[in-house]
């Protein structure tokens, strides 16, 4: 009888080695992603549906063949409506133009083709693209039109090795003499030979006896499990790569347990190393204080700078207007220039940190992969840098602290208001001067006009003269006042760059994380995933023991 063989041993092979997959999960090691997928393949590949397509012009008795190979005589009442029917004990995944429902539980997995008759063009097109992927190919050739059956030109493209299983069943043998029954067999097997270009095997079957029908599905057995594409070289194929998983498996948890024996000490090298680095990076906070204090110094020419074109070289109302806001503006530029600098110089420490860094990492990373069997990868410095772009935020938001203590807007504030009211009698002088000098030019005394304008100009001269000694001295004062804050600086950061050296080393440090976790999982997992690799191993080579 048709059937698919082989149910239990799949079904257990098939839940045997999905146990083996998921078992990566669990072991997480990249190097079992190829072996996994080409399991999970296999898995697929095994679990696809055998199709036996029967082939065979109109009434040579394909429908009834069929139907007694199955024991289902409703395949023999059924007329395909197109080109070709497929019987299938599952739904019609979609094409119901094709396909049919089969109650017959042995059939799981299992694609019966039945076509129409294949002297139709029509019919041979539609079925050519079904036969590479078939398993058996059945060719019904009725013995009384051996030369004109349609068959031999369906089979003769099908490859001898890599292709389906091809075989001739004969039917309506009873309606001839028996001198040409005799020699029937060999007379089909000469005529393969020219039209297919090979031997194929020949059964003389008569559809409507049962028992001969049925087995001649046994035949059709035998062959659909003897080819290379078969269930049994599926499930051969599922337990040799599920085999080859296991025994990889096998391997790393045993490269693991040597790592979990191994002696901590390497670890605590590592932190060592790592310790020794720290203390070369304390070693240099003086100098970077230093450095860093230098900065209100660098940025003084800056400010004054400003300030001079600020307020100007000559004097005008608008800068008396604009002497309330100068305070303000001095400090925040102030501020800005030291940030600028401090951050520039933080940055470059920043790079050679990084550099640094990497070039330990390149000399742990061999060392790891030999002593404990763990591939650290190449250095993440991107991940390194977006932390210490945050301590060098951190290390910005707290610059501002020194010019808040030393209170130096409010010094200079104190500064240009000292400035307000001389500025304010020049301007007031210088006005009322141009004023009177309108008037009377306005009423034609220009010799008295000429006066007050040679007065509104000696008080512009005077106070320019006056705004750029000012100037001068506004421009020593801040200096003078911004002195202290050198000393404030350096006493400020202190703290702050050990912190900062501490938090840098620290960052490096927790890369190093995901090997110290992966020793001390190690420890506490590696005999469970031993053990049930060892117990998925033993049931997968015991699941088929006869295919």
């Amino acid at each position: 009888m048709l059937k698919r063989c082989y149910r239990v041993q799949e079904s257990q092979v098939r839940y045997w080695a999905q146990q083996a997959v998921e078992l990566c999960e669990e072991i997480d090691d990249e190097s079992l992603n190829e072996v996994r997928d080409g399991l999970l393949d296999s898995i697929e590949r095994m679990g696809a549906d055998r199709r036996v397509v029967m082939l065979g012009a109109t009434r040579s008795g394909k429908s009834e063949l069929l139907a007694g190979m199955v024991g289902a005589p409703v395949i023999g009442r059924v007329e395909p409506a197109h080109h070709y029917l497929r019987w299938r004990y599952m739904n019609n995944d979609g094409d119901s133009a094709h396909c049919r429902f089969l109650p017959e539980p042995n059939l799981f997995g299992m694609e019966l083709v039945n076509t129409r008759g294949c002297e139709n063009p029509l019919v041979a097109e539609a079925v050519a693209p079904l036969l590479p992927g078939a398993d058996v190919v059945v060719a019904v050739v009725d013995a009384r039109t051996l030369q004109d059956s349609p068959v031999w030109a369906l089979l003769a493209p099908l490859p001898e090795e890599g292709g389906p299983a091809c075989m001739v069943a004969l039917t309506h043998t009873d309606a001839l003499d028996a001198e040409h029954t005799v020699t029937l067999s060999d007379t089909v097997r000469q005529l393969c030979r020219e039209r297919v270009g090979r031997a194929l095997p020949v059964y003389q079957v008569n559809p409507t006896n049962a028992a001969l029908a049925d087995a001649f599905g046994d035949k059709v057995v035998e062959a659909m499990e003897s080819s290379s594409g078969g269930l049994r070289a599926a499930i051969r194929e599922v337990m040799r790569r599920g085999s080859d998983l296991l025994y990889k498996q096998g391997s790393i948890l045993k490269a693991r347990d040597a790592v979990a024996r191994t002696d901590s000490g390497f670890l605590q090298g590592i932190e060592q190393e790592i310790d020794n680095f720290l203390a070369r990076q304390m070693q240099g906070v003086r100098n970077c204080v230093l450095n860093y204090a230098a900065s209100a110094q660098r940025s003084m020419p800056k400010l004054l700078l400003h300030l001079r074109r600020s307020m100007g070289w000559f004097l005008s109302p608008v800068v008396l207007l604009r002497l309330e806001s100068y305070a303000s503006a001095a400090e925040n530029l102030y501020y800005r220039l030291v940030l600028d600098d401090v951050t520039l110089q933080q940055e470059e420490l920043d790079k050679q940190f990084v550099h640094s860094c990497g070039g330990h990492w390149r000399s742990v990373r061999p060392r790891m992969k030999q002593t404990l069997q763990c591939e650290i990868g190449d250095f993440p410095a991107e991940e390194l840098e977006k932390e210490l772009e945050q301590l060098r935020q951190r290390l910005q938001s707290s610059l501002y602290e020194p010019f808040r203590y030393l209170r130096i807007r409010s010094h200079f504030a104190s500064l240009f208001k000292c400035q307000v009211d001389w500025m304010r009698f020049f301007t007031t002088c210088l006005c009322l001067s141009l004023t009177a000098a309108g008037l009377l030019g306005f009423f034609a005394l220009e010799s008295l006009a000429f006066i007050f304008l040679g007065v509104a100009a000696a008080f512009w001269m005077l106070g320019t003269l006056i705004h750029l000694l000012v100037v001068r001295k506004i421009c020593q004062l801040v200096r003078k006042d911004a002195e202290p804050l050198r000393e404030n600086l350096s006493g400020h950061m202190a703290a702050l760059v050990q912190d900062m050296i501490v938090s840098r080393v620290a960052a490096y440090r927790r890369l190093y994380t995901d090997p110290r976790k992966r020793v001390a999982e190690y420890e506490t997992s590696l005999a469970p995933l031993q053990q049930r690799q060892s117990e998925i191993f033993r049931q997968l080579r015991s699941s088929a023991p006869h295919v």
